[in-house]
């Protein structure tokens, strides 16, 4: 009787994660196809969050809501409105690359810079060593991106960086998704150099 019972309480948390989903299927069909539209006008990548995005996040911290709480927000959102957010979104997220002028001071060999991108939502720092007009390659600059705003942002994954133009120019390319309490998100990548 005991194994019975944990082989149906097993069933059942495997089953639950995948219910909810299925209980906003028909609800959220419009607005699912209103995403793939604008897909496709804007070649973006967004998507509704799956509940491993939605708590990897931490929206749920920032909207104090639970995953079944953000499907019924989407449900309840106006088609129009939904596509009007979601065309900003796109065109607020198109591709960017960012120059940054860095002032090197010659009392030092270490620096810092942090810009503003992805239009002010993000900022991005880089702590790199130099010696005069040139990164000191034997240091690996370090990286870190911060949110501006919470109501979207870009949530990094992982992230490259190179130095370029003779030693003078470190590059930096930001993997991740861009995340909206809209309901979508969408995967980007944003590329920031650092020029001594």
């Amino acid at each position: 009787m005991k194994k019975k019972i944990l082989l149906m309480i097993s069933l059942l948390l495997i089953i639950f994660p995948f219910s909810n989903v299925r209980a906003y299927d028909d609800e959220l069909r419009e607005h699912k196809e209103i995403i793939e539209e604008v897909n496709k006008m804007y070649d973006t990548s967004f998507y509704l969050m799956t509940q491993s995005d939605f708590y990897d996040s931490h929206l749920d911290q920032l909207l104090n809501k639970n995953y079944d709480e953000y499907l019924l927000d989407i449900q309840n959102t106006n088609l129009s409105t939904f596509k009007e957010e979601l065309i900003n979104l796109a065109n607020d997220s198109k591709d960017e690359t960012i120059n940054a002028t860095l002032s090197p001071n010659t009392k030092s060999s270490l620096g810092s810079k942090t810009v503003l991108f992805f239009s002010g939502h993000n900022s991005m720092t880089l702590r790199y060593k130099y010696s005069g007009s040139k990164f000191d390659t034997s240091y690996k600059p370090t990286v870190t991106v911060n949110r501006i705003t919470t109501s979207i942002f870009f949530d990094m994954d992982s992230h490259t960086g190179k130095f370029k133009n003779s030693n003078s120019t470190y590059s930096v390319t930001a993997y991740g998704k861009i995340v909206s309490v809209t309901g979508v998100a969408g995967n980007k990548s944003f590329t920031v150099n650092f020029n001594l």
